[in-house]
């Protein structure tokens, strides 16, 4: 990979190391780099860049390559080279960045189960993450179904910068990132946020109902905020990599334990809303989960 990177972009790679599965971070003789996995259409990140190059924000530059290419392949995979802004040592918050957008997450939600419908029984082998993905499964049935009703009582929703995935504690490197940046409806990096913080033990839950209760919503988005709190993402990323390597990770089996105390913190969460908003999803699933 060294060898690659020095023939496509003419640095001198002094040391690399892996961050996650999709990136590596980079020290050269003129400064520090990411190269980043590219999954989608190149032309989705220009857009996300011509808004970042409207603010003051110091995300990471996409670099051209020496055959005039954002990207290179290797292995049949297409990778960036991004330069890291040396003064990025705070957050901004992206989700300030409002952009024109289009998503469907319920129908999201509903290829994804599908995919992990076919593979219970031919692939799983582990009981207790059997029983865990048909009750997230379920979670997420529950998701779709107010999701669809969410779409038809508010067709026009409000669109920002937000990311892919994030990481508790935030990883800079990962946050200024615009290939791990998606456009999306507004609130979707607060719930993320919310859930992590959560299932991690960073904040308790009079901090996290306290946090709901400093960001001005409005009805639409208290709604949608509620949604996104019930799609269990937290979960369904690590069984993603359950399914790769087979191996069990410890996070998953926390997050497995601390599945009632959600609900109960969803119940909270609801009837906070409620005192200020209207909110269309109710609580009739909770009793039925367990």
């Amino acid at each position: 990979m060294e060898s690659l990177i020095e023939y496509y972009y003419d640095i001198k790679v002094i040391s690399i190391k892996k961050i996650n599965e999709d990136d590596y971070f980079i020290q050269s003789d003129n400064g520090y780099y990411v190269l980043s996995l590219l999954y989608e259409d190149i032309i989705n990140i220009e857009r996300i860049i011509d808004v970042l190059n409207k603010t003051n924000i110091n995300y990471h530059l996409l670099l051209i390559n020496k055959e005039n290419n954002l990207f290179f392949v290797y292995e049949e995979k297409k990778y960036c080279l991004l330069k890291v802004r040396c003064d990025n040592n705070k957050i901004d918050l992206l989700n300030n960045i409002k952009v024109e957008g289009k998503s469907d997450w319920p129908d999201i939600w509903s290829k994804r189960i599908d995919y992990y419908e076919k593979q219970v029984d031919e692939i799983i082998e582990d009981k207790s993450i059997k029983y865990a993905i048909q009750y997230y499964i379920g979670l997420t049935e529950i998701a779709i179904h107010f999701g669809n009703e969410l779409k038809s009582i508010y067709p026009n929703v409000e669109y920002s910068i937000n990311h892919k995935r994030l990481n508790i504690p935030i990883n800079l490197l990962e946050y200024y990132n615009p290939l791990n940046m998606i456009v999306d409806i507004d609130i979707r990096d607060l719930a993320e946020y919310f859930k992590l913080t959560f299932f991690e033990d960073i904040l308790t839950e009079a901090e996290l109902l306290n946090m709901i209760g400093k960001y001005k919503l409005n009805e639409e988005k208290a709604n949608y905020l509620f949604l996104r709190l019930l799609y269990p993402s937290y979960f369904f990323n690590l069984y993603d990599n359950y399914i790769e390597t087979k191996e069990i990770d410890n996070k998953m089996v926390l997050y497995i334990k601390k599945s009632k105390d959600y609900e109960s913190l969803l119940s909270n969460v609801y009837n906070k809303l409620i005192l200020n908003y209207n909110i269309r999803i109710n609580l009739w699933f909770i009793k039925f989960q367990h």
